[in-house]
């Protein structure tokens, strides 16, 4: 399990929250735009197999 993936993704739904709201005035879409985010770097800070 990629506890760095969720990690990331824990923390970009929380981040998009507060910037979805400020910027687009949808903390919906905030969340979605920071959890796909949150993964994308989840995935690339994971651990690599080699």
């Amino acid at each position: 399990m990629n506890n760095q993936l969720w990690i990331a993704c824990l923390l970009g739904a929380a981040a998009g929250l507060i910037v979805g709201q400020l910027v687009f005035n949808s903390p919906f879409l905030g969340i979605l735009i920071g959890v796909g985010l949150g993964a994308l770097v989840g995935a690339a800070v994971g651990p690599r197999r080699g």
